[in-house]
């Protein structure tokens, strides 16, 4: 039951793969837990709500973070919903589950400074072979001219690019489009003309037909060890938010638009802003 659960929300739900790989390690948390009862998460009608009660006390006084035992309770909540809806079980009622408070979500973005040291290093990079090189590359300027998110990032195909668009399929297979900049296409064309590989994917990978966001990463972090900034691929997207907010004629609606998000709210968890900027816009009214 467990396995068709996540081929569910793998093909149907078409969770990213850091949604499926968290929800994964809840479902081996309650699995963990409910062997201590005698019981299992594939008999799920079983369960009841006082297990899962007794779960998220034992996650409270653990050394996971509160954002952690969220995931863990958010990811258990998705497994009963699959069960009760689409099994249609006599289940638990899972609306009774609460996930624990948690506080508000600081958003990190790079700074100036941080942003000319990583582009200096994805520009000075030459101990790797032409391809490699030019792919690296790519991807740090993909990242922060587009904001995409790594799972889209590392699912672009060649054919999703026409003229000066890129067609991104984001988040529950919705797709939307971004721009890309005369700069960076001329990036784009130089890497298909040296790489070996004719993979319909724009970065091909070593074990699948396209890099792997595991790949991605590791690359990223090589760079921000190089440039002194700590580098991971959705600062990226923050940093892309936050200087469009700052644009003179954007608006919350436009950035939620090339964002692919569903909901405003969305946006403004995502788009962070510091004293400076709070201090500079109340400052902005004429002083009379």
């Amino acid at each position: 039951m467990i396995q068709n659960y996540f081929d569910y929300i793998t093909y149907v739900k078409q969770y990213s793969d850091w949604t499926l790989k968290n929800y994964k390690k809840a479902l081996r948390k309650l699995e963990d837990y409910l062997v201590t009862i005698w019981k299992t998460a594939d008999d799920p009608e079983s369960i009841r709500l006082v297990d899962i009660y007794n779960l998220q006390e034992n996650l409270s006084k653990s050394w996971l973070s509160a954002r952690t035992c969220a995931g863990i309770i958010w990811g258990i909540v998705s497994y009963f919903k699959y069960c009760k809806n689409v099994l249609e079980l006599d289940i638990l009622d899972y609306h009774k589950i609460h996930t624990p408070k948690i506080p508000d979500r600081q958003i990190w973005y790079f700074s100036a400074e941080d942003k000319k040291a990583i582009l200096r290093i994805a520009n000075e990079w030459y101990w790797y072979r032409e391809e490699t090189r030019l792919r690296n590359k790519l991807l740090v300027y993909l990242l922060l001219h587009t904001g995409l998110r790594c799972h889209e990032l590392a699912k672009i195909k060649v054919f999703d690019i026409v003229w000066e668009s890129l067609q991104v399929v984001g988040k529950w297979g919705t797709r939307r489009f971004v721009y890309l900049r005369k700069e960076l296409l001329d990036m784009v064309y130089l890497y298909l003309g040296k790489r070996k590989n004719d993979s319909m994917y724009l970065f091909w990978g070593y074990k699948s037909d396209h890099i792997s966001t595991d790949q991605i990463r590791h690359t990223l972090s090589k760079v921000g060890k190089l440039a002194g900034v700590h580098v991971y691929p959705h600062k990226f997207r923050h940093t892309f938010a936050t200087d469009l907010l700052h644009v003179p004629w954007s608006n919350i609606y436009t950035v939620a638009k090339l964002l692919g998000h569903k909901r405003i709210t969305t946006t403004q968890i995502y788009l962070g802003t510091d004293n400076s900027e709070l201090k500079k816009t109340q400052f902005w009214l004429k002083f009379s």
